[in-house]
């Protein structure tokens, strides 16, 4: 892939934003196709389209490298505070008992546990060999059988529980993975938000309250997500033989797309010339509601915004992009 910097980032972030901090344990992963669990989660189409993609003739500007760079280093910096950060200092001043933290155990080697030892393991990777492929993952925190993952987001993640499906399902294929150490059928989700704002927490008790807060999701069984697995393989390998017309399509949902709008415009002029609406409504029987009590006008329906495609590995090749952006990324 081809590296640029349009926008002229210094030298000091430039260098900060290149540093790949992935591993994906290949070296130490038993024979077989490797599949992450977060490759698993990507939309068939996506999974299937991005191998076809010529890597070499790609470019990408180190500007679009900052959402990943900041998800990682909050992950590094949160692991580093418990494995080099003086973190029993950290535990006193949060009146913890020094019989509760002399029983803490970092990344410990099994045998070496005592039954009443805490074990806290980070950045945990492990391989399990399912069907024709090795699947891994490499969870964030575990601490004795309790799942921990940390999301640096959006509030809206937060308010209108879009991402809790996919919280749970990751959540499920590591313990599915890990069985011998995730043994809580509840995992919690520690949010780091990256947009809260203090005057709405007071005014909105929906509205997470502190800018890190947690929650907690059950998660599906052994069996369900083994089921899910299966049938995700299977979906793969059926599309993959397919020619892209017949693929299965992205669902909305994997393609991020906002729900429609509809406008309501006093002169119907103003709606062909692509003049500003007078009204607009997300439900379309509140708009025709509203165009018999004026007695005039017209009611356009504005489809909802696609936005997950310009984020897609599979862009360039994509022919289902091609419905709602050119080759250029702009709108169809």
């Amino acid at each position: 892939m081809k590296i640029t910097n349009e926008y002229g980032i210094d030298l000091p972030l430039a260098v900060w934003l290149l540093q790949d901090g992935y591993k994906s344990g290949a070296a130490d992963a038993p024979p077989g196709e490797l599949l992450s669990v977060t490759t698993l989660m990507k939309p068939t189409r996506q999974l299937i389209l991005q191998r076809k993609v010529d890597m070499t003739q790609e470019t990408m500007d180190i500007s679009e490298m900052v959402a990943a760079r900041m998800g990682h280093g909050l992950h590094d910096s949160i692991e580093r505070a418990w494995t080099e950060g003086n973190w029993q200092a950290a535990m006193r001043k949060l009146h913890y008992s020094q019989k509760v933290i002399d029983k803490i155990r970092i990344n410990p080697k099994k045998e070496d546990l005592q039954p009443d030892d805490i074990p806290i393991y980070l950045e945990h990777r492990g391989f399990k060999k399912f069907e024709d492929i090795v699947v891994t993952g490499q969870l964030d925190f575990l601490i004795g059988k309790a799942y921990r993952d940390f999301k640096s987001t959006s509030t809206f993640a937060w308010t209108s529980g879009s991402k809790d499906g996919d919280y749970i399902l990751q959540g499920s294929l590591y313990r599915w993975l890990l069985p011998e150490m995730i043994q809580d059928d509840v995992m919690r989700i520690e949010f780091l938000f990256t947009d809260w704002l203090k005057y709405r927490a007071k005014v909105d008790p929906k509205y997470p309250q502190t800018k890190v807060a947690h929650r907690e999701f059950p998660l599906m069984s052994i069996k369900e997500t083994e089921d899910w697995l299966k049938n995700k393989l299977s979906n793969i390998r059926t599309n993959a033989r397919l020619s892209q017309d017949k693929m299965v399509q992205c669902t909305d949902k994997e393609l991020w797309r906002q729900a429609d709008s509809y406008k309501y415009y006093a002169d119907p002029a103003t709606a062909t010339s692509g003049g500003r609406c007078t009204k607009r409504f997300d439900s379309p029987t509140d708009a025709q509601i509203h165009l018999q009590t004026k007695g005039k006008g017209i009611v356009v329906k504005d489809p909802g915004e696609v936005k997950a495609c310009m984020y897609c590995p599979a862009f360039t090749v994509c022919e289902q992009r091609k419905n709602y952006f050119k080759d250029d990324g702009s709108p169809a």
